[in-house]
C-alpha cells in the first residue's frame, strides 16, 4: 500500500467534512494510506500578510513527515508550493529554520486532483459516468503559482479527470473566475454575484453538474445557492461534486462513504440517473 502524507487543512474538517470524507474513501478503494499529519496548523489561508510569517506556518507543517505531502485545499496547496518555491533562497530558509522545532529540507506537495490522476490512469472502473456533463471548475488558486499541476492560464488537467472517470467536459468561460469566498464577509454582495455567474455559466452551457477541488468554493457554489435562487429569483439546482465524490462514484463507493447527503445541492437523483443508464431502466 502507497503511503501518502496527508494535510487536509482547516476547511475540511469543518464546512468541508463531505471532502474530508470522500477523500478518505476514495484513497483506501484506490490501495492508498493517508497518514494525517501530526500537529498540523492553519495555512494562513489568504489572511497573512507578513510573507515570512506565511512562508514559516507552512514549513511548519511540512517538516512534520518525510513522505510526500498532500492536500484537498487548493488555498493550502497553493501556500504550500509557495512556500516550497520560497525555501530555495538559502537566506529566508535559515531564517524560518531559526524558529522551527524541526528543520526545513526540501518537501514534495501535491494536490488530490494529482493523486486521482496518478492513480486512476488506465483504471478500469465498475460505473460508467458516459452520458453525465460536467463542467470542472477551477476557482482562482489550483494552478498558481505557475510551474505546478497546469497552466495558470489555459489548465485542462481537470477537463482530463472528467474523461479519465467517463464523463463528458462542458466548458464554461468562467470555469477559473474566483469563487468569492476569501471576500464574502466584507462584501458579500461581490461575492454572491461572482457565485451566481459562475454557476449561470455552467447552467447555460448545458452541466449536469459542477465539479470542484477547493472546500472554500464548494462552500460558495453549494451552500449559498438557496441564497442566490432567493436573492435573483432564479432556480438553479445545480449539483456540486467535489472531485473525489464524483471519482468515488466511478469508483463504485456507496453514498454514505461519499458523504453525498452533505452536500446542500443533493446529487442523488444525479447519482440515480447515471445507475439508470447502466442498467437500462
Amino acid at each position: 500500500m502507497t503511503e501518502i502524507a496527508y494535510y487536509p487543512g482547516c476547511v475540511s474538517k469543518a464546512t468541508g467534512r463531505e471532502y474530508d470524507i470522500s477523500t478518505r474513501s476514495v484513497a483506501r478503494a484506490l490501495g492508498i494510506e493517508l497518514i494525517e499529519l501530526d500537529d498540523w496548523s492553519c495555512c494562513g489561508a489568504t489572511h497573512v500578510p507578513n510573507e515570512t510569517l506565511a512562508i514559516g506556518l507552512a514549513a511548519r507543517n511540512l517538516t512534520q513527515t518525510e513522505l510526500p505531502v498532500m492536500t484537498t485545499c487548493s488555498i493550502c496547496y497553493s501556500n504550500l508550493r509557495t512556500a516550497v518555491r520560497r525555501l530555495e533562497d538559502n537566506g529566508l530558509r535559515a531564517r524560518v529554520n531559526s524558529v522551527l522545532e524541526r528543520k526545513y529540507k526540501g518537501a514534495r506537495v501535491m494536490h488530490v486532483v494529482e493523486m486521482l490522476s496518478e492513480s486512476l490512469r488506465n483504471r478500469e472502473l465498475p460505473i460508467k459516468l458516459s452520458g453525465l456533463r460536467v463542467t470542472p471548475y477551477y476557482g482562482c488558486l489550483l494552478t498558481r503559482p505557475g510551474n505546478g499541476i497546469d497552466s495558470p492560464e489555459h489548465p485542462k488537467v481537470l477537463e482530463d479527470m472528467v474523461r479519465m472517470l467517463g464523463a463528458e467536459p462542458v466548458e464554461s468561460p468562467l470555469k477559473m473566475l474566483c469563487c468569492g469566498g476569501p471576500i464574502f464577509m466584507p462584501r458579500e454582495d461581490a461575492a454572491l454575484e461572482s457565485v451566481y455567474h459562475i454557476l449561470q455559466s455552467a447552467k447555460r452551457a448545458g452541466a449536469d453538474a459542477i465539479m470542484v477541488v477547493c472546500p472554500l468554493c464548494h462552500l460558495m457554489l453549494d451552500a449559498k445557492q438557496g441564497a442566490i435562487e432567493r436573492r435573483y429569483g432564479v432556480d438553479l439546482g445545480m449539483p456540486v461534486l467535489y472531485i473525489t465524490q464524483l471519482a468515488g462514484i466511478a469508483l463504485g463507493l456507496g453514498p454514505e462513504e461519499l458523504a453525498l447527503e452533505m452536500n446542500s445541492i443533493s446529487p442523488l437523483p444525479l447519482l440515480e440517473r447515471v445507475y439508470q443508464r447502466m442498467t437500462g431502466d
